[in-house]
């Protein structure tokens, strides 16, 4: 059966909604705002790394707690969000986006790129991050390209 005119229309709508969440999710981690991070999130909401850098981050309270003290100052990350794709179910989502982000570690600047998977849900607020898992293909010093890095690690 054809969605109706309506039922597309929603649908562009949210899609483009659950982008905006994503764009704000970079702006605020680009600024250091860990307490604006941490609310896009439901408070059943969690992190995870694919590489197991650190262990997930469930709950509103422990979000809000990772992302204030590692998000906490501006410009130490600045994320860039693309390629989305999203499916949309009534008030929930799954979606993929590209991520290529720069980072200062130590003092030293950082290149990475890889994307995160994405589940969202509608609530009064509007659309949320439930869970957004990411997974890097590299993260590497800037003075050494990527390509670099992984020549290396094949020997």
């Amino acid at each position: 059966m054809a969605k109706s005119l309506e039922q597309r229309v929603q649908e562009l709508e949210d899609r483009d909604q659950i982008k905006e969440l994503t764009a704000r999710y970079c702006w605020h981690v680009a600024r250091g705002e860990g307490e604006a991070v941490a609310a896009l999130f439901t408070d059943d909401g969690a992190l995870e790394v694919s590489d197991g850098s650190f262990r997930p981050v469930r709950g509103r309270v422990a979000l809000h707690s990772f992302y204030s003290t590692s998000v906490n100052q501006p410009e130490l990350a600045i994320p860039f969000i693309q390629n989305h794709i999203i499916e949309v179910d009534g008030d929930t989502a799954r979606g993929t986006c590209g991520i290529e982000a720069r980072f200062s570690r130590n003092g030293q600047s950082v290149t990475a790129a890889g994307y995160y998977e994405d589940r969202y849900r509608r609530e009064k607020q509007g659309w949320r991050f439930v869970e957004r898992k990411i997974t890097f293909w590299h993260s590497v010093p800037l003075k050494q390209g990527w390509a670099e890095a992984k020549a290396a690690a094949k020997k």
